[in-house]
């Protein structure tokens, strides 16, 4: 049964990610990219966030700033290893 959270208007792939990637920009200072994935959940929008410990929080209020929801996207928020990015998504 789905849930009818996820359900609803989503904005164009490109719109959300761009917008996403300028907001992540406002809040966020170090290394970061946005990109979509596939997960048993489905298709999300993914903030991937270059941090020194992935184990930990990310730092100040960040997290509080995003919600489960980006443009009606779910949304997955992804700590990596510094060089990640570089390695992995580019």
């Amino acid at each position: 049964m789905t849930n009818k959270f996820w359900e609803g208007e989503k904005a164009s792939k490109e719109d959300a990610k761009k917008a996403l990637m300028e907001f992540i920009a406002d809040n966020w200072e170090e290394r970061f990219t946005v990109n979509y994935h596939s997960d048993d959940g489905g298709f999300h929008i993914q903030a991937v966030f270059e941090v020194d410990d992935p184990d930990e929080k990310l730092p100040g209020d960040v997290r509080e700033k995003f919600g489960a929801k980006w443009m009606g996207w779910r949304l997955v928020l992804l700590k990596v290893t510094p060089g990640y990015i570089d390695a992995f998504l580019s």
